[in-house]
């Protein structure tokens, strides 16, 4: 497998369980992506109906995801209120990759 589309199949994996709304549905359900900039398009597409529709849902997804809350706070308090689905899932997507990386390390017995 594509080491890109493994990685994108490991976030994904990642952000649909963090998206859960009920036991077995997700705003976020896997999809066949190939690329994370695709990824990142379609996570900041579903960003956007949270942030106009679903605020404290989004805002409960992001405290279980574990972003800072300094770069939240930064991001929220910004002028560019546009910007904001697209660079959260900057965010979440690189928060992803930091739990994918530190699980591997701990399962290596290098943490």
């Amino acid at each position: 497998m594509d080491e890109e589309k493994k990685q994108v199949s490991e976030v994904t994996r990642f952000v649909e369980k963090d998206f859960l709304i009920s036991d077995n549905k997700s705003l976020i359900p896997s999809t066949d992506l190939v690329s994370l900039e695709e990824f990142r398009k379609y996570l900041t597409e579903k960003l956007k109906f949270l942030l106009d529709n679903k605020f404290d849902m989004l805002v409960n997804i992001l405290y279980k995801i574990d972003i800072n809350e300094k770069k939240l706070s930064q991001l929220f308090s910004g002028k560019n209120r546009d910007s904001i689905p697209a660079t959260l899932a900057d965010l979440i997507i690189e928060r992803q990759l930091q739990k994918i990386k530190l699980r591997k390390l701990y399962k290596e017995g290098k943490l």
